[in-house]
């Protein structure tokens, strides 16, 4: 990697000249820098601040920068981990999401990403394993009930899909995502009566989910649904 100095000066030149608050914000961490090129907190400050403004790929390198003064920080790891897997970087995302988590396993959020990670790869078994860590670890997290749905949706596992999202559903009624999630796992077990009316009540929270709604007229068309 390129000295601190010239590495400032060309993500500096990268950010358009439009985007005036992230470059007078970048210019005053920039100039901290170079009084002190070991100030960990502009360093992490700085990726965080790229990073927000929608230039994932350079918070990276601006990361590794951090991570070269503080190397024993989990949360640095796990916030390279989440910018290549914005990047859709499955692999390169695991490999820094699986050191965060070896650092601290109580890290939950690492395990939520390596969850998404490994279930976007169509590995369903890993994914579940790091859902149901995100679940001991922060019981309250609900929303963790969908994605492992997600993920026995992806196994066929359907009737564990099904538990889950009723669960979901009783602190959620109004999610119309849920409800289309629990007519294809329904659906899976061939109760095309209960998936029918699953599909119902998605669209009754969402009238413009074209999924439901085609999944609901391609259903219908069996006699005596």
């Amino acid at each position: 990697m390129k000295n601190d100095q010239s590495f400032l000066k060309d993500i500096l030149l990268q950010i358009p000249p439009a985007n005036k608050k992230l470059k007078s914000l970048a210019a005053l961490l920039a100039e901290r820098l170079k009084n002190d090129p070991d100030d960990f907190w502009a360093w992490d400050n700085l990726a965080n601040l790229y990073f927000s403004e929608g230039f994932v790929l350079q918070s990276i390198d601006i990361y590794h920068k951090a991570l070269k003064i503080k190397p024993d920080l989990p949360v640095v790891q796990l916030r390279i981990g989440i910018a290549y897997y914005r990047l859709a970087y499955l692999g390169k995302a695991i490999l820094e999401l699986e050191k965060a988590v070896s650092m601290d396993p109580g890290l939950a959020m690492a395990h939520y990403y390596l969850g998404f990670a490994y279930y976007h790869r169509g590995d369903s078994d890993r994914s579940l394993e790091h859902f149901q860590r995100v679940k001991e670890i922060s019981p309250e997290t609900r929303i963790v009930y969908y994605h492992m749905a997600e993920a026995y949706l992806q196994k066929r596992r359907f009737r564990d899909a099904i538990e889950l999202l009723e669960k979901l559903i009783k602190v959620s009624p109004s999610s119309a995502t849920a409800w289309y999630k629990l007519g294809l796992a329904y659906q899976g077990l061939y109760m095309n009566i209960e998936a029918a009316n699953a599909f119902r009540v998605a669209l009754k929270f969402n009238p413009q989910d074209m999924r439901s709604e085609n999944m609901l007229e391609l259903i219908t068309n069996v006699p005596g649904i």
